[in-house]
């Protein structure tokens, strides 16, 4: 027993380890992160190396896959800031509802009338691959040094991060029903609506339950409130599916308002969350490649290749262009978002769950749906930004990284806390920190400047463009705080007009 999980851990030390060093390489390779993990995977796999020996076993895949997908599209409302997805909230949620219905016709079209499958197989092809994947977008839009148009990026984020809901609401309703359209209308239109609000209103309740818990309860140890929030993010999932809901969109939801919200603690919790999402991230893809068999892959190569080129060349694109037709977006804009609908390890975790449900019957359906993802990631993934610098659409990104403070614990104190930046016009630029006559009890805890952070003292010189996170004794004091930075000579005439007055005033 102990042999056996010794060589498990060094297994899965050792894959751990590959990928890391593999992440810090793809990107000057030009390969897609994820598609190395699903190789390495592969690789390890019955038909590779066998060090790891999983039999087509869905059962426990489509278990571990859940756990995986849940941190992934929570990680994704986590990321999604409120201020940037209102600006693109309507092409957002046009792709990510009626873009999946449009994506899941068109697969199933094309799947029925060139593969001559069952209209059932057809129609769950066409919503396993409808969505857009949150891992796979993300890992290649987040990049330090660079990045595509803001509003570009804003919509397509937005996208990748709330269809996973919709494309499995559709998944499961293909495998629930028997196609008696004609007497089941009602039940229909009635399980379309209830769905995505008890998703909606389930992550909106919990989120709300965690907040006010966060508030009340001081816990002991600081490393447990990230656990509070992962308890919440499960009771969201499994809750939710239990009265009907969307499990998935509870999670985004309750995500995303977690991800928007002055809580305590915050900081500590986003840390632990980015890197557990890497870990499941890196081992739901390792996982998903260990399912495949490349002699598999190689019968319905054809198959998956046609697919591929239908979704990526007309599908995709067709159905961005009917989604944003009234949107202010132009047209290379909507060029770029079509070639970044990329598709992922959502979409196998799907395939998983349909072969799990009807066994070795649709076998071939996830072999199809996971080269159709490689080819996905492949060649989408490795020329996203090619085709965005060709559209003029990408620029060199400026980092500018958060302060190393909890902001949201220290708003919550009685001091004032407050982050400036200096324009050029202001008294502070070329001053020394001990010139600008602070009140007492102020503190410059951080200088920002080109990326790096400083510590000031008191022969620290401003200069134009640095952020400075002042802290003060009370609230009241920032603003005369920040008056010291930006206008102390005219402050002095006041002061020096009022002694004017006062004396005038005297004689």
């Amino acid at each position: 027993m102990d042999s056996a999980l010794s060589s498990c851990l060094l297994i899965g030390s050792f894959i751990l380890f590959v990928s890391i060093l593999l992440s810090k390489s793809s990107e000057k390779f030009g390969m897609p992160l994820l598609i190395i993990f699903m190789i390495l995977g592969v690789a390890i796999g019955d038909e590779g190396l066998s060090l790891v020996k999983l039999n087509a076993d869905f059962n426990l895949t489509y278990g571990l896959s859940l756990v995986a997908l849940c941190l992934i599209i929570f990680s994704g409302g986590l990321q999604t800031k409120l201020s940037n997805a209102k600006q693109v909230m309507g092409s957002g949620v046009s792709l990510s509802s009626l873009g999946i219905l449009l994506t899941t016709a068109l697969i199933a079209a094309f799947s029925y009338t060139i593969f001559q499958i069952e209209l059932k197989q057809a129609l769950l092809l066409g919503a396993i691959l409808s969505a857009t994947d949150a891992a796979a977008v993300f890992s290649l839009l987040r990049n330090k040094n660079s990045q595509i148009q803001k509003k570009v990026k804003d919509v397509i984020e937005l996208e990748s991060g709330s269809n996973d809901p919709m494309a499995y609401f559709l998944v499961t309703f293909f495998l629930g029903t028997e196609f008696n359209f004609s007497s089941n209308y009602f039940a229909i239109v009635s399980q379309l609506l209830i769905n995505p609000i008890l998703g909606l209103g389930g992550g909106f309740v919990l989120f709300k339950a965690y907040k006010w818990i966060n508030e009340k309860i001081t816990l002991e140890f600081q490393g447990l409130y990230p656990l509070l929030i992962l308890s919440f993010l499960f009771l969201a999932f499994a809750g939710v599916n239990k009265i009907g809901g969307n499990g998935f969109l509870a999670v985004y939801t309750f995500g995303m308002l977690l991800g928007n919200a002055k809580l305590s603690h915050k900081k500590t919790s986003l840390s632990f969350f980015d890197g557990t999402t890497w870990l499941f991230q890196i081992g739901l893809f390792v996982l998903l490649g260990l399912l495949v068999s490349p002699g598999r892959l190689i019968e319905v190569a054809p198959y998956a290749i046609a697919l591929s080129l239908f979704l990526q060349f007309i599908a995709r694109p067709l159905t961005v262009f009917i989604c944003m037709a009234f949107s202010p977006f132009g047209f290379k804009e909507k060029l770029l978002v079509s070639w970044s609908g990329l598709k992922g390890a959502t979409s196998i975790v799907f395939a998983s769950f349909v072969a799990q449900s009807l066994g070795g019957e649709v076998l071939f359906l996830f072999d199809i749906v996971f080269f159709a993802v490689m080819l996905s990631i492949l060649i989408q993934g490795s020329t996203v930004k090619l085709l965005a610098k060709k559209l003029n659409l990408y620029y060199e990104a400026v980092l500018d990284p958060d302060f190393p403070v909890d902001m949201e614990f220290l708003e919550k104190t009685k001091n004032g806390i407050k982050e400036y930046a200096l324009a050029k016009s202001d008294f502070a630029v070329g001053k020394k920190l001990i010139d600008l006559d602070l009140p007492i009890g102020s503190v410059v805890l951080f200088i920002k400047r080109a990326g790096l952070f400083i510590i000031p003292d008191g022969t620290t010189e401003f200069q134009a463009c640095d952020k400075v996170l002042l802290v003060t004794s009370t609230k009241d004091e920032v603003a005369d705080c920040i008056e010291k930075f930006k206008n102390q000579e005219n402050t002095e005439l006041d002061i020096d007009e009022k002694i004017l007055s006062f004396s005038q005033k005297a004689a």
